[in-house]
């Protein structure tokens, strides 16, 4: 059956359509008048979503229009239309705002360009093949209302040849629009005005042109011109130097009835091929270098342009501001939004690209960020190792070049591109960010090139050098003739010029190195004497605050937190803490507590410090804090999260610091925060909430979205209560530290009111709803671990939770998690943020299923030897979909605050340090697994646990200026069916009186349980 007539035929079976939607919102689907489909919706007060979808399989054609009958009765929502490919993971959609109700048909049209790639694995292009429809209303202003849609039709508007083609002198004018041409058109050389010309019998939407070339070596000038009529003509695009085998041309919403190629000489005027190509070819600047990078040899372009995904790292300094960013393949993108650096290897055999060699990638073996990337091919050898140096505005990147061949072999040279691509790909597109740059300017010598202005100098002079633009095939085509462009200098309007430069192997020589240096600010000043080596000895000592002597099983997961903590410097800029640094150029108060707090268990209390000091004056005079701050300022977006964040944040820097004059610095706004926490409660203990349908939010935060899941529908999420709370219970102790007794007592007894109305909720809402698990907000009753890990992890409510729903929550996750390793499992992605989940399990006692974890989310770091986490992590790690950030340093700091809690857990709850709870056994076999310096609240930390036999455990304990008020234990892993033998315990924990503490526990077989012998 046609496409055609499958859209014809989508309202016959009523049964076939299902309604789903977010939140509260409700829908109900009847037959309307005239068979049409009418869903009648319901937003309940709130937000959210009211969908009707059906699934039906066709094949989108590349150019149609798509149409119904439209009626909506109600308040003023918004409208969509979504097509996906067969699974829903891909997502094409149609928005409309603000659709007025009117009780009469109206007509909606939709063409492929008002159709685009809304979200999915894909990355981008058209929808293709379409397993399911749907038909949206959103809420803009909600309420209830009906939607009736009828008489759908779609009609495929794509070219079918042949077409009607002409020239203006020579033969085989039509013959170049066959799929396989047998000839060319070439003009007659005595033509002075040379042109070529097709009519498409009607007007016509297209997105480009591939234009192939009976001869490459020719440069060609010429004009796309368009017309109505075929008379009166107007200019498309201008080419002033098309080169090489074939040209692609982007005119972006073009349409035409006729079409012309207006040359201005005849002896360029000829033409092998032409492709008329569709919408989706120019829909956007990136989508049509995807469609350009499909036509050349693998490893021209990035590996982003054949939508499959790349990872990247950043490359900067400990105090952050200006990074680079390098991608597994060696390619390197100098600043934020700027143009890269890639390397290739001339051969006489041809051009060596990232697809065509072996690559490796690494850090040093102790974490630091130092990124590497190598290449192997047969004998040859590539190692690319980029560095940041300097500090201010005295800021370089340098990248050195090392090229090796193992055996002699003639013709082989360096050549780096420069080249009009981010590391980023284009699925990470946000403001300038995101697969293209733009590169309009270069200009080259032997020693420098200039891009925009902006220098790379060379440490050797380069042999050879020029520059291209894109119409003339860019550098890479000359690299791969052996040759490299003429000019010293291009102008390319397109943003898409590119250049490179070439060193070959002296005579004798088997290896040659080069190094580029890139300047950030004009007032940079070259430090030759800082080498590679002095930036990894900088980083050494920065991370060294902390000492660790670990077992070869240890080993790697220590490296990670370490470099976890210098990507979070990295990602910095200034006092501002970010989890990405392209993507996530913002500063979330949220973000930032978590990220702060992983530095101060690493020793690096300052940064954290520093945020808050910066933070702090942006909050309101009535107390309420921001939840976000970026280079536009505050985003007024209401998330009541961020109070208690501010509030734990402040106590945390206290904690890791000591410092009098922060406290004192900071004291007014903690009471204004804290006041505005009171305020806010308030809002929630009139008599409107005291019983009936709104009881379940007495004395609860009001409704916010600090959860993105969220955004549509603001709710009352325990997030920020559990947040709250703790943020009320952080200003009592500061204040009772600092002799403010009146407000000490009044928001401890506040945080006492608010703990018990909170507990009655979460109970309230598990039993009306009858659920088996904590839930994440009072609307939605939704299940959500990782949020509850954080409750349970991070803020220490364990206790207080109702313990049957808290324990079936992890247990719940750990059945999906396991179902998840099924590879015949069907699942799209999900995200590293339940790291944080392995905190709650070693909380709950859950040593073994704490590390089933800790292995998974080590072996799927996105890559592995660079130590880091993207925000999404798909099933396909090629998969195009958007990743957040990487590294994400927010989840790098989940991590870090993870694997300390396995160490050393600080229970807030009772206030109890607890040791050990979540190591295993493998990291204290043979000489044991020692710490010197981890920070705690009760003082820094010396422990080593070592079992040199397996029936016994030796420990150390030294460093904590006083012993916590609810107890130091131990808690060490033990082989099954054992236990400590000791007095001052329970045979699983042993309490430390006193420090420092030494101690040879001998394990002894547990003691066997049931009914006398």
């Amino acid at each position: 059956m046609t496409a055609e007539k499958i859209i014809s035929l989508l309202f016959d079976d009523m049964e076939s359509w299902q309604v789903f939607a977010s939140g509260r919102a409700e829908g109900r689907v009847t037959r309307g008048e005239d068979g049409s489909l009418k869903l009648d919706y319901d937003f309940h007060e709130g937000g959210g979503f009211v969908a009707l979808r059906r699934e039906t399989a066709f094949a989108m054609p590349e150019t149609f229009e798509l149409g119904f009958q439209l009626k909506s009765l109600g308040a003023v929502n918004d409208f969509e239309f979504k097509v996906a490919r067969p699974g829903g993971t891909d997502v094409w959609r149609y928005r409309r705002k603000g659709l007025k109700p009117e009780n009469k048909w109206t007509a909606c049209r939709i063409n492929e360009r008002e159709l685009p790639f809304a979200w999915g694995p894909a990355g981008g292009g058209a929808p293709g093949e379409v397993g399911s429809i749907e038909f949206v209303v959103t809420a803009a202003a909600g309420g209830r209302g009906v939607l009736e849609v009828s008489k759908p039709w779609l009609e495929d508007q794509s070219l079918r040849l042949p077409l009607k083609a002409s020239a203006s002198s020579g033969a085989g004018a039509e013959s170049i629009l066959a799929r396989e041409p047998k000839g060319f058109w070439q003009a007659d050389v005595d033509d002075t005005r040379p042109h070529w010309t097709i009519d498409f019998g009607r007007v016509h939407r297209f997105g480009g042109l591939l234009i192939e070339w009976p001869v490459s070596s020719l440069l060609r000038r010429f004009d796309v011109q368009v017309s109505d009529d075929g008379r009166e003509w107007s200019l498309a695009r201008r080419v002033v130097g098309a080169r090489g085998a074939m040209t692609h041309l982007a005119v972006p919403d073009a349409k035409t009835r006729f079409l012309r190629l207006a040359f201005m000489d005849a002896a360029s005027a000829s033409i092998a091929r032409l492709s008329l190509k569709p919408d989706a070819f120019s829909r956007t600047p990136n989508e049509f270098i995807h469609h350009v990078a499909e036509d050349f040899s693998r490893g021209w372009f990035p590996r982003y342009w054949h939508r499959e995904q790349s990872y990247w790292t950043v490359v900067g300094t400990p105090e952050g501001g200006r990074r680079a960013l390098i991608n597994e393949e060696g390619l390197i993108e100098t600043d934020e939004g700027a143009f890269s650096i890639e390397p290739f290897i001339v051969t006489d055999d041809g051009l060596l690209t990232w697809a065509d060699v072996s690559t490796s990638i690494a850090l040093p073996d102790g974490g630091e960020p130092m990124p590497s990337v190598k290449w192997h091919k047969d004998d040859v050898g590539l190692e690319i190792l980029p560095w940041i140096r300097g500090s201010g505005r005295n800021l370089e990147l340098c990248v050195t070049y090392r090229l090796e061949c193992r055996r002699k072999l003639p013709g082989v040279r360096l050549a780096l591109a420069l080249r009009p691509f981010q590391v980023t790909p284009p699925w990470q597109a946000f403001r300038n960010m995101g697969g293209r740059a733009t590169l309009r300017q270069i200009e080259c010598d032997a020693h420098t090139m200039r891009a925009e202005g902006k220098p790379i100098a060379f440490s050797k002079a380069a042999q050879k050098f020029g520059a291209a633009t894109f119409d003339e095939g860019g550098a890479v085509s000359y690299l791969a003739e052996k040759t490299m462009p003429p000019q010293a200098r291009v102008e390319d309007d397109s943003g898409l010029a590119s250049a490179a430069a070439e060193w070959g192997l002296a005579p004798g020589e088997s290896s040659l190195e080069v190094t580029i240096r890139v300047p950030y600010f004009e007032s940079t000043q070259t430090n030759t004497e800082v080498s590679r080596n002095d930036v990894l000895n900088e980083w050494s000592q920065i991370l060294g605050g902390v000492k660790w002597r670990v077992p070869d099983a240890a080993k790697d997961v220590i490296a990670t937190l370490r470099t976890a903590c210098a990507q979070i410097l990295i990602n910095r800029d200034g006092a501002a803490l970010q989890p990405g640094g392209r993507r996530y150029t913002r500063s979330w108060i949220r973000d930032g507590v978590i990220m702060g707090a992983a530095l101060a268990k690493c020793g690096l209390a300052d940064p954290f410090k520093h945020f808050m000091e910066w933070y702090a004056p942006f909050q309101r005079d009535d107390g309420f804090v921001f939840c976000v701050i970026d280079r536009d300022g505050v985003d007024p977006l209401v998330e009541h999260d961020s109070h208690g964040q501010f509030l734990w944040g402040v106590r945390e820097v206290w904690r890791a610091t000591g410092d009098v004059d922060f406290i004192e610095s900071v004291f007014d706004r903690v009471a204004l925060a804290a006041e505005h926490l009171i305020t806010l409660r308030r809002q929630r203990m009139t008599d409107a909430y005291r019983d009936g349908d709104q009881a379940a939010c007495f004395g609860l935060l009001p409704e916010s979205a600090s959860h993105e899941g969220y955004l549509a529908h603001p709710v009352h999420s325990y997030w920020d209560d559990f947040w709250g709370l703790r943020g009320l219970q952080a200003a009592a102790e500061l204040a009772k530290k600092f002799g403010r007794g009146r407000e000490a007592a009044l928001w401890m007894s506040e945080a006492d009111s608010f703990l018990r109305d909170l507990v009655r909720s979460i109970e309230s809402v598990i039993s009306s709803r009858n659920l088996q698990y904590i839930p994440g907000s009072v609307e939605w009753a939704d299940f959500d671990p990782t949020a509850t890990a954080n409750a349970v992890a991070q803020l220490d409510f364990a206790a207080a939770l109702p313990q049957g729903p808290l324990q079936n929550t992890f247990a719940t996750y750990l059945e999906g998690f396991h179902r998840r390793q099924n590879p015949e499992m069907p699942w799209t992605n999900y995200s590293a943020y339940e790291i944080r989940i392995i905190g709650a399990l070693v909380r709950l006692g859950k040593r073994d299923e704490a590390n089933e974890l800790l292995k998974f989310f080590l072996a799927d770091r996105r890559p592995v030897q660079w130590n880091q986490w993207p925000e999404i992590s798909w099933r396909d790690p090629r998969s195009p979909g958007h990743l957040g950030d990487l590294p994400h340093t927010w989840i790098a700091a989940e991590y870090v605050l993870a694997l300390c809690s396995m160490i050393a857990s600080e229970r807030e709850a009772d206030d109890s340090l607890v040791l050990a709870a979540g190591m295993p056994c493998a990291w204290i076999t043979g000489d044991g697994f020692e710490v010197r310096g981890l920070p705690t609240r009760h003082g820094k930390l010396d422990f080593r646990i070592a079992a040199p036999d397996c029936d016994l455990i030796e420990i150390f304990i030294a460093g904590p200026r006083e012993l916590p008020a609810g107890g130091l234990w131990i808690e060490p892993p033990m082989p099954p069916d054992t236990r400590i033998e000791s007095a001052n315990g329970d045979g699983t924990r042993v309490k430390v009186e006193r420090l420092p503490f030494v101690a040879h526990f001998k394990l002894i077989p547990r003691a066997p349980t049931g009914g006398c012998a």
